[in-house]
């Protein structure tokens, strides 16, 4: 209910002022209870699940909305590169049974829908199109059933980990939005924050997302060294890296789409920063539609959307990513709509070296059980 209406007040701003103060007397009990859990965990109080793997985290402070999707494919990428063989557990968060185990992929097809699987799942294994994923709320369970069927997995990803403290990992890697002061954001559930700034204390590695597009970052620098001192900080940004038509799965070189005009309909958490991923494309913007994170859309939507870009005289209908896996499904889609691809790049090569040295490091690392250390 509470992930419902941090959706809505996303999607459609301020909440009314008697919804507010309800959330606010609620969000002292949630973090009470968040700290609480954590602290049972650190204590061994209550015992954390060790896997036969090397296990990385990567999560963040709040719901959503740093980038948490193209920093996984980086890193499976830079896995492989470390000669590993690796697999990602996920939730699923917005399908129809996030208990239900189901994999997503088996490391040679996609074997579920966006609607069976959520859309990030989906879209993580089309991108990387031969790592296994599972998805399942129950992280242990579905590490233990990844590692049983796939037997040549010995690294696991662990999506959104960063508040699951019943698995024990080789690292925690949280991602912060550098566009965002961590000061200025509330606790859910009146806000996006899960944990308090604080918590960042526990990562082994904190990033920073971009980075060039925040009017302050240095000072968000210096508030993550102020809440997580020693631990250490790379600097990235999140880059356009492709376009493709959804009609026919085309790729659009970038050039092409440079000083043409765009209709932006973007349903993630930061649609900010994709408008102006768009505008640094040199692209021209003559509207936008901000959709709800892990928006579903059916064809009427699509032909309200393709109407609306038409009307505003837009030469194309621009969606991200995790829109387009979801699209794709519908099939029978305009030639105008089209999909912008997002990676991870480190902003100097300083910033790579640190990544690379703090997870090379992780990898030989024993396992975490506690973060009392």
């Amino acid at each position: 209910m509470f992930t419902r209406l941090a959706d809505r007040q996303r999607a459609d701003g301020m909440l009314d002022s008697a919804l507010q103060a309800s959330l606010a007397a609620v969000a002292p009990v949630y973090a009470t209870g968040a700290y609480l859990n954590r602290m049972a965990h650190d204590l061994g109080l209550v015992r954390r699940e060790v896997l036969p793997a090397t296990v990385f985290s990567v999560g963040n402070l709040t719901l959503g909305g740093t980038g948490k999707t193209p920093f996984c494919l980086w890193l499976i990428e830079w896995m492989r590169e470390q000669g590993r063989q690796p697999g990602i557990l996920t939730r699923g968060y917005g399908r129809e049974d996030e208990r239900r185990l189901m994999i997503v992929h088996d490391g040679r097809r996609l074997r579920a829908t966006t609607r069976q699987a959520g859309d990030e799942p989906v879209l993580l294994a089309k991108t990387l199109g031969n790592v296994p994923v599972v998805a399942c709320a129950d992280r242990i369970r579905g590490g233990r059933y990844a590692l049983r069927k796939f037997k040549k997995l010995d690294t696991l990803v662990l999506d959104d980990g960063f508040q699951h403290h019943a698995l024990a990992r080789q690292a925690d890697i949280v991602l912060v939005d550098s566009t965002v002061s961590l000061r200025s954001l509330r606790l859910f559930p009146r806000g996006s924050l899960r944990e308090a700034p604080p918590t960042l204390a526990r990562a082994h590695l904190v990033v920073l997302t971009r980075w060039s597009q925040a009017d302050q970052p240095r000072s968000i620098l210096r508030e993550v060294r102020r809440f997580a001192p020693g631990v250490p900080v790379a600097r990235t940004n999140i880059e356009i890296t492709g376009a493709r038509r959804l009609s026919d799965g085309a790729e659009i070189p970038l050039e092409e789409l440079q000083g043409r005009s765009a209709y932006l309909a973007a349903g993630v958490a930061n649609p900010r920063s994709v408008r102006q991923s768009v505008l640094d494309l040199g692209m021209k913007l003559t509207g936008a539609r901000r959709l709800p994170d892990h928006a579903t859309f059916t064809r009427r939507s699509v032909v309200r959307l393709e109407n609306t870009r038409r009307k505003r005289k837009a030469d194309y209908l621009v969606v991200t990513e995790k829109d387009a896996v979801k699209l794709e499904e519908l099939g029978n889609l305009p030639d105008s709509l089209v999909a912008l691809r997002a990676r991870v790049v480190p902003v100097e090569e300083k910033d790579a070296r640190i990544m690379n040295r703090v997870l090379k490091a992780r990898l030989e690392a024993g396992v975490v059980r506690g973060y009392l250390r």
